[in-house]
């Protein structure tokens, strides 16, 4: 599967409830050197929009005046950032294993 593939992708909780949709998908590079000389890139997270849209402005987490962050969350409702680890399955649905009442905001993942 490639990574646009899962861009705009409905997601839902474990169950079956709807979540919204994947906008953008979280990369780390952490594995040994490739013979092409780059390291490679695993999926580490997902970040979901309740409104499902697939455009993030940059100012969904701490970033940015307060004024602009709280208009474009209320143009996107809730943001979650969503751990590989948390997805159960991939398939025309985004399936996770825990509920919609579990997911972290995408504002409480760490500054870095």
């Amino acid at each position: 599967m490639r990574l646009n593939e899962l861009l705009g992708r409905r997601v839902v909780d474990a169950d079956g409830d709807d979540v919204g949709g994947v906008a953008d998908v979280r990369l780390v590079q952490d594995s040994p050197m490739l013979v092409s000389m780059q390291r490679s890139l695993r999926v580490d997270g997902l970040i979901v929009v309740e409104n499902r849209s697939t455009r993030l402005f940059g100012y969904e987490r701490h970033v940015g005046p307060e004024l602009l962050r709280r208009l474009v969350h209320a143009r996107l409702g809730e943001v979650w950032y969503l751990p590989w680890s948390d997805v159960e399955n991939v398939a025309e649905v985004v399936t996770l294993k825990s509920r919609r009442t579990a997911l972290r905001p995408l504002e409480e993942l760490a500054r870095y």
